[in-house]
């Protein structure tokens, strides 16, 4: 099943649940519209007459249709006879949120699936049910032999609010695959500490460029001026949103130091027009000055201005 195929019945199923209460519109079956129609009429039957709980114990009625929901849903997993099925079934049971708890045993028994999205399905489906509860299953995702799965575990862990990030800054070090060192860095950015400054810095040379982006924000916001001499030193990077980036950001940071000063105007004569104007306005940033600098002027123009920086950053 192709992700973007699959998010789309996860945004329907969304939309139906909030229009109906939880009631299954989905296509598959009219036996399953059946199945659950009998188990809500059983549901509000019990909430009625069984000891006052839809008055008495403060059981509104959409808690008595998600209680249902998870019931049948809790059927479903069990009779998935492939992994597309089970991957959208979890994706239901995800969207329960923490009324899919008495899933968990159901949601775990899938982590043996062949298929490795349907085994990440269930990495953040457990997240979303019962975050306090998930972080072991995690750890077995982040070790998976297939890269969409330990992907998916590190979402996971950030969907679920783990503050423990040295099993993901351990992990990012020997990670090859792009998409996953980005995946954990973006967890680290989203909930990382000032603390954990120290580690994000002795993994920068193990990152590549999109899991750098992350890693850079996550250094100004938590480190700040104390890390823009160290961001200072991607200006030069291979990829230009890394270098743009940098730019950007030093001029937030708002230190003025020689060596940073030098390495914006290194940008002055970048081959990208985008670098070159984010250089020159971080310049401006700094230290009020423009000495005449135009990005789009010819290349002989462009180097003339940057030693002309040069002089006056050695002068002041």
């Amino acid at each position: 099943m192709r992700k973007t195929t699959f998010w789309i019945l996860i945004a329907t199923a969304v939309t139906a649940l909030s229009a109906c209460g939880g009631d299954d519109d989905s296509s598959r079956s009219g036996r399953r519209i059946s199945n659950k129609s009998q188990v809500l009429e059983n549901e509000d039957r019990n909430a009625v007459s069984g000891g006052g709980a839809g008055q008495g114990s403060g059981v509104t009625a959409q808690d008595r249709q998600l209680r249902a929901r998870a019931k049948l849903l809790k059927s479903q997993l069990g009779a998935a006879a492939d992994s597309d099925s089970r991957a959208e079934i979890l994706g239901n049971v995800m969207i329960l949120g923490e009324h899919g708890k008495s899933l968990w045993s159901d949601v775990i028994a899938c982590f043996k699936d062949e298929e490795p999205f349907t085994r990440g399905m269930v990495l953040q489906t457990a997240a979303a049910i019962d975050p306090s509860k998930c972080q072991g299953l995690l750890l077995k995702g982040l070790v998976d032999e297939e890269a969409e799965v330990r992907q998916m575990a590190a979402e996971a862990w950030g969907k679920a609010s783990i503050k423990e990030l040295a099993p993901l800054l351990d992990k990012v070090r020997d990670e090859l695959e792009g998409p996953v060192q980005f995946a954990i860095m973006k967890a680290v950015e989203d909930l990382g500490e000032p603390h954990h400054t120290l580690r994000v810095v002795e993994v920068l040379d193990d990152l590549g460029s999109n899991a750098l982006k992350p890693a850079i924000r996550f250094l100004a916001e938590k480190g700040g001026s104390d890390q823009a001499e160290r961001i200072a030193g991607f200006l030069e990077r291979n990829d230009m949103d890394v270098r743009i980036l940098a730019a950007r950001t030093l001029a937030g940071l708002k230190r003025k130091t020689k060596p940073i000063l030098r390495g914006l105007v290194t940008t002055l004569t970048d081959e990208e027009v985008p670098v070159r104007q984010a250089g020159i306005d971080a310049l401006k940033a700094l230290t009020g000055q423009d000495l005449g600098y135009d990005p789009e002027a010819s290349e002989e123009a462009r180097t003339n201005a940057r030693a002309a920086w040069r002089t006056w950053i050695d002068r002041n």
